[in-house]
């Protein structure tokens, strides 16, 4: 039970899947200063061209995600995270959760690390290679969820181009901390809304997912700020040392992985 809860943690805490996304339009879509409605699909991808090939940068996270209960009642929870990225190959990203729970999720380009404090217990898999291949690594085979993780990715203008199904510029949206264009996107699995600056870097400011398929339609919303395009960690800043009184445990698909070949072995022995 301490493992699954870590490990939902991190599915949260990676930030997730900006894969492709829907976007119903509740009312006429506002034109720009020009009289001109914007091109929706041109300014989400000068967004992912332009994260793709940012070399670092850091950015705080809100977010909350609904949790559908038995009765049918969606109830929300929260978080704050701290997210550090540099390229081609570290990551680091601090959890607060609303329940007081706090996670380190950490990839030094050798190896992914994940760290309750509040359990005092840590799971660790050796990946050498780049962030990409990273965030493959947690959803294929470590069997994890990670809304936002293609946000992250220098791949995110490919996935954008073979995922988006439809985008709709919804507004000029004035009331955030820069002037927004509020898009509505549509993709097969979910929809999103995504509200990207008008001028300057297109750094989103904020994301709002629907699990159109998923029981009751559940939502996941994130907000970011203070991003700093030149954060310049130090190299220690990526790793990882356990404190006193840590353990280290195995993550679930490692355990899943494991059951065969213990069976195996013990049919093989002697009778």
């Amino acid at each position: 039970m301490i493992l699954r809860k870590i490990l939902m943690v991190v599915m949260l805490a990676l930030s997730a899947f900006l894969c492709a996304v829907p976007g119903i339009v509740a009312q006429e879509p506002a034109a720009g200063a020009s009289g001109t409605k914007p091109d929706a699909k041109a300014v989400l991808m000068r967004m992912g061209d332009f994260l793709a090939q940012a070399k670092q940068f850091s950015v705080s996270i809100r977010a909350g995600y609904d949790v559908l209960q038995e009765t049918g009642q969606k109830i929300e929870f929260g978080e704050s995270r701290k997210l550090t990225l540099v390229r081609p190959d570290r990551i680091r990203v601090d959890v607060d959760r609303s329940d007081g729970d706090k996670a380190l999720v950490l990839f030094d380009g050798q190896e992914l690390t994940i760290y309750s404090p509040k359990d005092k217990v840590y799971a660790k898999a050796a990946k050498p290679g780049d962030l990409d291949e990273a965030v493959m690594f947690l959803l294929r085979d470590l069997k994890l969820r990670l809304p936002l993780a293609m946000l992250f990715v220098s791949k995110l203008p490919m996935v954008l181009e073979r995922r988006v199904l439809s985008a709709d510029a919804v507004e000029q949206d004035t009331i955030m901390d820069v002037p927004c264009t509020h898009l509505a996107v549509r993709a097969q699995e979910v929809d999103f809304q995504i509200w990207i600056p008008t001028q300057g870097d297109p750094l989103p400011r904020r994301v709002v997912i629907t699990y159109k398929k998923a029981e009751g339609q559940p939502q996941f919303w994130a907000n970011f700020s203070e991003w700093n395009l030149s954060p310049n960690p130090a190299d220690g800043f990526f790793a990882f040392s356990p404190p006193d009184g840590v353990n280290r445990i195995p993550f679930l698909a490692e355990l899943e992985v494991a059951k065969p070949a213990a069976k195996k072995v013990k049919k093989g022995g002697k009778k």
